[in-house]
Formats: structure tokens, sequence, C-alpha cells
């Protein structure tokens, strides 16, 4: 299906997954600047995802006892039905799980967010 120009593309709750990568304390630890604006919208998308039905799937970098899991602001914020993995690789799609996971959503959209986008989110989303 091809839209016309100009069409602005919006989010569609029915065909889309929440990809929150590697949000772990290490990663909001070492980031520069103030991490509270980035850390409140990623708790408000979180949030926003749980009350619309969007599914989520969150990565971790492995090795998770050394970075952490979720900050405890995003852990209340995160669906329960939220589904977790721990990846060894940058790239998401190299992990057969979280591939898996990602292809059986409700659809072809995929929203992207994470605490490392220099790396973390960029090797994922490459």
């Amino acid at each position: 299906m091809s839209l016309p120009a100009g069409t602005p593309l919006r989010a569609d709750p029915q065909a889309i997954t929440l990809l929150l990568i590697d949000a772990q304390p290490m990663f909001w630890d070492s980031m520069s600047g103030s991490r509270e604006p980035v850390m409140a919208r990623t708790a408000h998308l979180l949030k926003l995802a749980g009350s619309v039905g969007v599914p989520v799937i969150a990565t971790f970098e492995h090795p998770v006892e050394r970075k952490g899991w979720l900050p405890e602001r995003l852990e209340r914020a995160m669906p329960a039905n939220a589904a977790r993995f721990v990846k060894r690789t940058y790239d998401c799609c190299g992990e057969p799980e979280i591939r898996d996971a990602l292809l059986s959503g409700p659809g072809r959209q995929v929203a992207v967010a994470g605490a490392e986008t220099d790396v973390c989110v960029l090797q994922s989303t490459l």
C-alpha cells in the first residue's frame, strides 16, 4: 500500500509493538546530561503502551548481574505482560527468541526506546 505524498505516518495501536532496548541502570548512569527527561518519557511510554494494550518487549544486555534489570521507576511502569529477554549481541534480530517475539507481534510497526541510543538502540535497529 502506498500513501499519498505528505500523509503523516501514525502509530497504529492495533499494529505496533514497543521494543525497549537495554534500559538498564548501567546505561542510565553513564548518560551525559540530565537523564530525568528521558526517564520520564520512557516511563510515560511504558504506561501508555500498557493502557492501550500495545505489546512490550524489553531486552537486557548480558551480563545482567553487572548491568542490572530496569530502574525501579521503569519497573513500576512496565506492563505486567511485557516479554523480557537477555541478549548477548547488539543486534536484537540476531537473537532468535527476540526476533521471533517481534515477528509474532500484532503488525509491522515497532516503536523503539532505550537508554543508550548511540550503541544499543542504533545497532538493534540497524
